[in-house]
């Protein structure tokens, strides 16, 4: 965990879904960890079920041929041989349902903590998972690219949901596996526990694209890429092209094995073959829609799917950067790594631009510094707590500080261009308080942060991380 301090029942809920999906523990039972144990016993796996296939050809063989003195010996061998290919059979069938389950599992975590009965319901839960997993993440040297590592897949998958919805509500998919089965009236499910048709065929099988785009990592062949073959070099190193090109390659054959061999599809638990053949056609759908998602985001076109999961993976891949170099005042230009990738061609520009609509400029979860519009000789903190804001330069915010005459009721706004200190212009207004003014002002807020480190005004915005490690602070959606 990020903090010692003491966490919300929500904070904790996400802390217990990044450690599902991804950690580094000795029982080796998160989702990656699960595609490491995969990826180093697969071809013992493989082989130890060609013997036995081999084994039991043979006794086979052998039995056609045998003289009648010795047959009941060899229907032993077969009988024998049989028996040891069903047990390594039922071995790999259980391991692969219990790997199917364990991200089943982790599919309904984020729909529950993401998705409500309803659009605005929904928006609301995603915008406070993306936040805390922002301010969950610690940028301390040491620790900012290992935890991004962890927080990424999950921060990924939430942000392609909603995408995904933005997409669908602007008209701006054609793609009929997706767009045949949207209906806005029961695109959410109105019953806690239970799924739509929509969320089962489509929401789920992006969540898993989305999750495990990088699962290949994990295999040994790209680990020794990343760490040398002695285990010594630091994995966040900048590669240079040629090691980048052939890790892509392996890690996008390896995340479509996993998938496939690794994970596959649920089997159908019931007697009706009519409802089996419907069951199982159906999982085909979902993995192959899975693959497509896939595949198209290695080099999405204007219309390919995988743009859904390409732009939040950039996007992730910024905010949550795991470089060796990350300057927080730098976040904000996420959006002009975004609009250069589609001036270029690598993702769509109409499904960009409607991702920069919903995250807008500034990350869910950054610290702002702002004027209030009828009061500017004093600032303020705040953090952004919402998708879709009015304009991308305009995000949602929650109030966060405050001085004796405020009125409490106003903690969440629209912050417009002309009151926030990360552009220049407001920054002018204060420039006329004497520094004794603005080191008042400044210890009154760190005072109501519990922050020492509070950056001065003219840096824009802050880092909450320590503000929000603190439980009493985390209601930030209340």
């Amino acid at each position: 965990m990020a903090s010692n301090l003491s966490d919300s029942d929500y904070t904790r809920s996400v802390q217990s879904l990044i450690n599902q999906v991804q950690q580094n523990s000795t029982r080796k039972d998160s989702f990656f960890e699960l595609a490491q144990v995969y990826y180093t016993s697969c071809q013992a796996d493989a082989g130890a079920l060609r013997i036995c296939q081999a084994n039991l050809k043979g006794a086979e063989e052998y039995l056609d041929t045998v003289p009648e003195n010795k047959r009941e010996y060899a229907q032993q061998q077969v009988k024998k041989f049989q028996h040891e290919l069903k047990l390594e059979e039922h071995k790999q069938f259980t391991d692969r349902q219990h790997r199917y389950k364990c991200l089943a599992n982790i599919c309904v975590n984020i729909l529950r903590l993401t998705e409500g009965k309803n659009q605005q319901q929904t928006e609301l839960k995603s915008s406070k998972l993306l936040a805390t997993l922002f301010m969950l993440s610690s940028t301390d040297i040491g620790k900012r690219q290992y935890m991004h590592q962890l927080f990424k897949p999950l921060y990924k998958a939430v942000l392609s949901l909603r995408l995904l919805d933005k997409l669908l509500a602007e008209d701006k998919l054609t793609n009929t596996y997706i767009t045949s089965r949207f209906d806005p009236a029961t695109r959410f499910s109105k019953d806690q526990g239970r799924y739509s048709q929509f969320q089962l065929d489509v929401a789920i099988p992006v969540i898993i694209a989305a999750l495990l785009q990088d699962v290949g990592m994990q295999h040994p062949e790209t680990q020794r890429l990343l760490k040398g073959a002695d285990g010594t070099q630091d994995e966040f190193r900048v590669l240079d092209r040629e090691t980048r090109t052939l890790l892509l390659i392996i890690n996008h054959e390896q995340t479509q094995d996993f998938i496939k061999n690794g994970i596959g599809v649920s089997e159908y638990e019931g007697n009706d073959p009519d409802k089996k053949q419907l069951y199982e056609k159906k999982q085909a759908n979902r993995m192959k829609f899975v693959f497509g998602l896939l595949t198209d985001a290695v080099k999405p076109n204007e219309d390919s799917i995988g743009n859904i999961i390409k732009i939040p993976q950039i996007y992730s891949s910024f905010i949550l950067s795991t470089k060796p170099i990350y300057r927080f005042l730098d976040l904000p230009n996420v959006i002009s790594v975004l609009k250069n990738s589609a001036k270029h061609g690598f993702i769509c520009s109409h499904a960009c631009e409607s991702f920069i609509e919903l995250v807008g400029h500034f990350p869910l979860g950054l610290g702002m510094l702002y004027l209030l519009p009828h009061k500017q000789d004093d600032y303020y903190y705040a953090i952004v707590t919402r998708l879709n804001p009015k304009h991308p330069n305009s995000p949602t915010c929650r109030r966060v500080t405050s001085l004796d005459c405020d009125n409490e009721d106003e903690k969440d706004f629209t912050l417009s261009e002309d009151n926030n200190l990360f552009y220049e212009k407001p920054k002018q207004h204060l420039e006329s308080l004497s520094q004794e003014a603005l080191s008042t002002l400044r210890e009154i807020h760190i005072r109501q942060l519990s922050e020492t480190k509070l950056p001065e005004y003219n840096e824009g915005f802050w880092n909450p991380h320590r503000y929000f490690s603190i439980n009493k602070q985390q209601a930030l959606w209340s």
